[in-house]
């Protein structure tokens, strides 16, 4: 049987997202990676191997 493992989501405001999936699923900021047109955000916690991949645009 498949299951995720991965999902990216496009977010406007990067720290209202993490507050967010924080609160909902206690989700953890794993991995930031800031690129000059975009940042990357990777949440997971320890009970699960989903990974969730924000992505803030900048323009």
């Amino acid at each position: 049987m498949a299951k995720a493992i991965h999902s990216m989501l496009r977010v406007l405001d990067e720290e209202r997202s993490i507050d967010f999936y924080d609160r909902a699923f206690g989700l953890q900021v794993a991995e930031r990676m800031d690129f000059p047109e975009f940042t990357l955000v990777y949440l997971r916690n320890s009970e699960a191997d989903f990974e969730l991949e924000l992505t803030i645009n900048k323009d």
